[in-house]
């Protein structure tokens, strides 16, 4: 009778270590995508003060623009308090409308302001694609966790959710193609 009870603790021991462990994956991917998140709102902010910058001089550099209400969804989203999935998408917007101002007007690629953030654009673009793929990565892991037995018994009990990928608008256009 005591070897039986014996054995039942150690088993319930046994699996209460397993089942420790995964919880401790649980709370290092969660600092993991932490950190990623992190480092992609830093980038993500660097990127709309360098775009929220290139209003004021394409304004100053030509009256016309004024009036158009250039990078208007740039503008807009100021007053709003978005995520960092949201905010992405709004300045991909932005970015992509700032670089077909440029490409329309040849004479605003000659500022040399306006150059020197491009390269600074491009930087923080190399930067937002690394980061967003570890980020990527993080949560490949994240979820497999969450799904997995037997690490998503500890994901029931804790009430973890699997978590969303970035996308971009390479991959969306390219599964735009796909389905035609």
């Amino acid at each position: 009778m005591y070897y039986v009870i014996f054995a039942i603790v150690i088993v319930l021991l046994l699996f209460l270590i397993w089942e420790v462990n995964h919880y401790n994956q649980f709370q290092v991917a969660k600092i993991r995508i932490s950190e990623a998140e992190n480092n992609i709102d830093i980038l993500l902010q660097k990127k709309f003060t360098l775009l929220e910058r290139t209003i004021k001089i394409i304004e100053e550099a030509d009256e016309g623009y004024k009036k158009e209400q250039i990078l208007s969804s740039l503008i807009k989203m100021k007053n709003q308090k978005l995520d960092h999935f949201e905010l992405n998408e709004a300045l991909e917007k932005s970015y992509m409308e700032y670089k077909g101002i440029l490409d329309l007007d040849a004479k605003l690629g000659e500022i040399e302001s306006l150059t020197n953030i491009n390269f600074e654009l491009v930087d923080i673009e190399n930067d937002l694609t690394a980061a967003k793929k570890y980020y990527n990565d993080t949560i490949v892991s994240y979820n497999q966790l969450v799904r997995c037995f037997p690490s998503n018994i500890v994901g029931l009990l804790c009430h973890y959710k699997a978590k969303e990928f970035y996308s971009s608008y390479q991959e969306e256009g390219l599964e735009i193609l796909k389905k035609k």
